[in-house]
């Protein structure tokens, strides 16, 4: 409703400029804000205000500082900063004005610089300072501030509260809203005593979507906290599930960054810095039940965020109706170390991971498995001015039933991928290119040190294949066996040195048996760290070793070398 006021006033302010001649000149300011909240730490900030005329701007508190004080008519942007706060919660006015009787205000309302910690059980009702006195999550949440840390025990809860300016009435808007750069640490014992130490396997804490009414939300949790370079979003020990991502059509305005009902059952990230350890996002899914269908089941990561995970989980995401089961990065950068991308399904592109458009994805460690859809890429799909630097994975078992091809990894679209010291089988799809297929513009390969072999795909192609559009691009393959063949660390084809993935690589992915090039033609430790050092950023020094972080002293290659 509040888009179509808007755009109603929009509308008013053209008539009203139109009718200058016949009725005279009405000035006319239109805002569609008049609060906001900000961080304890300087920040810059802007809010939108629309006039047809010029525009002056002022504020009542010193730690408020404005861009300028004087705009031009139209639909301007109107910008200020913050004032470090080290003390108690305080507010100021912005005031917007046109003349001496057409004004509107901004509540600006800066968080406390003090950094309190919070103590949480599903039925705390205290204070929350201690495990004596726990209180509520959506009440730590709306007391922390700038790096608080919020303790959890044990239990499942559900969200309460509605997302900032989302719709009161719709069930599905309440979320857990991450608004500030703060730490939610999970798994602690129900009957936590001062000192407990967390345990997310024994003390599983549960941030749950469907809620008691049987209805789930469109996001489990949603972060929306500012960049702020000095400080991320930190959540440990949590189990999110339970969220259905719906109404693609349909957004949440925070901030100038609209967030889609229907993007990210499970997590909905923006713009902020996050990093999630020992986080298990499960069980989402994205569906038309609400209107367009939506992306993404699991994680939906965009707007220029960058999201770390560590020894993490985004398994069993389910999309019935449309693209994007695991994980989906636009305009953003997910780093995964030691995570698992498995058993996700999408009714269309991109049932594990997708980075569409412009993503920097960079994978260690990490297993992508077993994901299934019904287009292109089945396990890691990058599409759109996209890349992928995989190293020490695991990608196995996806498949497709489409005709279009890409099964382990996908690219579309003028994409740039580097798989490292990786294996890729047993992938099946029915049409081209289970390991790696690329199609639409130029896109970049590099293979080094990894198993391509062993993937189930039409008959016309093979492990490694490109569209027609695609053939001219000739990919870097070197210490790497791609189906049978051999490639040594120049680039070319070992004669004789024949790969038979039935016989030498073993159930559990490792390379086996006698005479076997994968154990012969690889690179050292010494010598992946070496290349390690010519990307751009510098590659993470795991690269030294294999997925189990086993040091790479002979020439193994693929993702375990024991």
């Amino acid at each position: 409703m509040k888009n179509i006021n808007y755009i109603l006033l929009c509308l008013l302010l053209m008539l009203a400029g139109c009718k200058k001649d016949k009725e005279g000149f009405e000035e006319r300011l239109l805002m569609d804000i008049d609060y906001m909240e900000v961080s304890s730490k300087t920040n810059t900030y802007t809010f939108e205000v629309l006039s047809n005329t010029t525009i002056a701007v002022e504020t009542d508190a010193d730690w408020i500082v404005l861009d300028t004080t004087a705009y031009e008519k139209g639909k301007q942007r109107i910008g200020f900063s913050t004032v470090t706060n080290e003390d108690d919660e305080r507010s100021g006015t912005i005031s917007v004005r046109i003349n001496q009787d057409e004004s509107r205000q901004v509540l600006v309302i800066q968080e406390s610089g003090k950094v309190p910690v919070f103590y949480v059980t599903v039925d705390g009702a205290g204070d929350g300072k201690s495990w004596n006195t726990p209180t509520d999550l959506t009440t730590a949440i709306e007391k922390a501030t700038a790096n608080s840390t919020i303790y959890l025990a044990e239990g499942i809860y559900r969200p309460s509260k509605t997302i900032r300016n989302g719709d009161a009435s719709e069930e599905s808007d309440k979320t857990f809203e991450i608004s500030k750069n703060i730490s939610l640490i999970g798994g602690f014992p129900a009957d936590a005593l001062p000192g407990a130490r967390p345990n997310a396997k024994l003390y599983k804490t549960v941030l749950e979507g469907k809620l008691i009414s049987g209805k789930e939300v469109f996001h489990t949790v949603t972060v929306t906290a500012a960049l702020d370079q000095d400080s991320k979003v930190h959540l440990e020990g949590l189990t999110i599930k339970g969220g259905n991502a719906t109404d693609r059509a349909t957004n949440t305005t925070i901030s100038s960054v609209k967030y889609s009902r229907g993007n990210g059952g499970g997590l909905l990230i923006a713009n902020a810095i996050v990093y999630l350890k020992k986080v298990e996002i499960v069980d989402n899914k994205a569906t038309n039940d609400k209107g367009t269908a939506g992306f993404a089941a699991g994680m939906y990561v965009f707007a220029g965020a960058r999201v770390t995970m560590e020894d993490s989980k985004v398994n069993e995401n389910t999309n019935n109706n449309n693209n994007g089961g695991g994980v989906w990065v636009a305009d953003a950068t997910l780093t995964a170390y030691g995570c698992e991308f498995n058993g996700n399904y999408a009714r269309g592109t991109a049932g594990g991971i997708h980075g569409y458009p412009n993503a920097n994805i960079y994978l260690y460690d990490s297993e992508v498995m077993n994901n299934n859809n019904t287009s292109y890429g089945a396990g890691v799909y990058v599409r759109e001015n996209s890349n992928a630097v995989i190293v020490n994975c695991l990608i196995v078992g996806n498949k497709s039933t489409s005709t279009n091809g890409g099964g382990g990894v996908m690219q579309y679209g003028g994409t740039k991928v580097d798989i490292i010291s990786s294996t890729i089988t047993g992938n099946e799809v029915v049409g081209p290119g289970a390991g790696i297929y690329r199609r639409d513009k130029v896109n970049n390969l590099t293979v080094i040190n990894s198993i391509i072999s062993g993937n189930k795909q039409a008959s016309t192609s093979k492990d490694v294949d490109a569209h027609t559009d695609n053939a001219t691009v000739i990919p870097s393959i070197k210490s790497t066996v791609n189906a049978t063949a051999t490639y040594d660390n120049a680039g070319a084809v070992v004669a004789g040195a024949i790969f038979t993935p039935s016989s030498m690589l073993s159930a559990a992915y490792l390379p086996v048996g006698a005479s076997n090039p994968a154990l012969t033609y690889g690179l050292t430790g010494a010598s992946l760290a070496t290349i390690g050092q010519t990307y751009t950023p510098v590659l993470d020094k795991r690269i030294e070793k294999d997925i189990n972080g086993e040091s790479r002293s002979g020439t193994v290659m693929g993702a375990k070398i024991k």
